[in-house]
């Protein structure tokens, strides 16, 4: 393959990583996160190094310091990226966590025990009009605290085959 034809192929694969990480941002912006938190874990998943500066994650998606960093302490906060200091260098840097999306699923446990306790205090004030607004959160409540340990279950069997 010629010089050109390298390059051309070099610009293909990095116009689809681009298009693939506005695609993992507009996805997680309509989940709840910014559009440029989305970028990043976009860019993380998929960068090269796996490990990135905040200087590189600005330079690399075209945002200020300022949002990068915003945007980092989010996603840090809620466990989608870690942040470390390598030996010897100053600058941090950020990267996914080995088996992120597993533990975000864990975190699954945590929101339907919270949402029960919603649920729970929502009976004491439940309104007489339209009192679906409790009570379909009770059943979707009592539907997951009885399936969410068998999926967890299913899960871990899932990636115990895969690894093997």
């Amino acid at each position: 393959m010629s010089d050109r034809a390298d390059a051309g192929a070099g610009h293909s694969e990095d116009a689809t990583r681009v298009k693939y990480v506005a695609q993992v941002a507009a996805y997680w912006e309509r989940g709840g996160l910014t559009y440029a938190a989305g970028l990043i874990l976009g860019h993380l998943m998929v960068c090269e190094p796996a490990d990135q500066t905040q200087a590189d994650i600005a330079e690399a998606l075209d945002l200020s310091a300022g949002s990068v960093s915003t945007q980092l302490r989010q996603l840090e906060a809620i466990g989608m990226i870690e942040r470390f200091r390598a030996p010897g260098q100053r600058a941090a840097r950020y990267h996914l966590p080995q088996d992120m999306w597993l533990k975000i699923l864990n975190t699954e446990r945590d929101r339907i025990a919270g949402l029960r306790t919603l649920a729970d205090a929502g009976r004491a004030v439940a309104p007489t009009e339209r009192p679906d607004r409790i009570g379909s959160l009770d059943k979707m409540v009592s539907f997951w605290e009885s399936e969410w340990p068998e999926t967890e279950r299913r899960i871990q069997e899932f990636l115990r085959k895969e690894r093997s």
